[in-house]
């Protein structure tokens, strides 16, 4: 019997250690609105912003150049994120930031410092 409850805490530990999500902030605050920011050199993070910027960019409207910012950005992910996969990262290339291509973002960066320390040290 302690086998069985001791063969189900331990499944039901592991799937909470790897069960982390990047859609909402940590310890969002309620009434205060936040805004993904993703940069190709750094950890993926939230920044917090004001509630009523947030309302204006839903009413105005697109400009040309609002949609060919938004297409180049969508192309430069697309790129990174094959460049992840032909790493070996387990990431499906869709445009779109989701939590695969974050966490293999993260393992990224945590490979490229690990070998820039490796290099100093010969």
């Amino acid at each position: 019997m302690k086998g069985i409850f001791l063969t189900v805490f331990i499944l039901f530990s592991r799937t909470s250690l790897h069960s982390q999500n990047y859609d909402f902030p940590p310890n969002a605050q309620p009434g205060k609105c936040y805004e993904r920011c993703f940069e190709y050199d750094k950890k993926f993070t939230w920044k917090e912003i004001n509630c009523d910027t947030l309302a204006l960019r839903a009413e105005k409207s697109k400009t040309k150049e609002d949609i060919i910012k938004a297409r180049q950005a969508k192309i430069k992910l697309t790129k990174y994120q094959e460049k992840l996969r032909d790493l070996g990262f387990k990431v499906e290339v869709t445009g779109k930031l989701n939590n695969q291509t974050i966490k293999a973002h993260h393992r990224y960066l945590k490979r490229q410092k690990k070998k820039k320390r490796k290099e100093r040290r010969l």
